[in-house]
């Protein structure tokens, strides 16, 4: 379908995702210095890419010139949720020779913290599942990312019999998902090993 995210886009999306999650609290976590954290952050994007494309469905919308404007990939109900047979398949276990092991043990934790609540939350119902939602900065402020969304909603979730969900480590996140018809089903905070951690919550449509 038209605006729909292909592998083709994969660098162009890295790049994206790299700079919209600069500041996001996880990515922070996972990678303290700020210093090197964009050139780590397209790497991590472009290998988490591999997992979206295999195991989600894309949807975007094209800016004029043909670029990405916005985009997002949805987990469909019963897709493989992440595991380390699934990490290593899609190229993550090249990070801690890449990153270090620090970086490589935090991005598991992460992973692992937030993917367990956000199952417990939903007590074993099957979902939708949110990932990657982003929109292009030059877009952004203009009611794209909610037009974009809502669409999505109407087309995919609404009458499937099974929920959305997604996961955000920024409270304004919160208050935009909200508006779409989310409501928090947890917002328990990610602790670190040596203290720090981030606030996080899960959200359900």
């Amino acid at each position: 379908m038209p605006g729909v995210i292909g592998k083709s886009d994969r660098s162009a999306a890295a790049q994206l995702l790299a700079d919209a999650f600069f500041d996001n609290p996880a990515h922070v976590y996972i990678y303290p210095d700020d210093k090197t954290r964009r050139r780590k952050l397209v790497w991590l994007m472009r290998v988490n890419l591999n997992a979206q494309f295999d195991v989600g469905v894309s949807f975007g919308k094209r800016a004029a010139d043909g670029s990405i404007a916005a985009m997002g990939f949805w987990h469909p109900p019963g897709a493989p949720t992440a595991n380390l047979t699934k990490l290593a398949q899609y190229g993550f276990f090249a990070m801690p020779f890449l990153h270090g092991l620090s970086a490589f043990g935090r991005m598991l934790h992460v992973v692992d913290q937030i993917e367990t609540r956000r199952l417990a939350a939903l007590n074993g119902v099957e979902s939708w599942y949110l990932n990657n939602m982003v929109v292009a900065p030059a877009a952004r402020g203009k009611g794209l990312g909610s037009e974009v969304l809502r669409a999505e909603l109407r087309m995919r979730v609404d009458g499937s019999g099974a929920p959305a969900t997604l996961t955000t480590q920024k409270a304004e996140n919160v208050n935009f998902y909200k508006g779409l018809g989310f409501s928090v089903i947890d917002d328990s905070r990610v602790e670190g090993d040596s203290g720090d951690g981030f606030d996080n919550w899960i959200m359900r449509y």
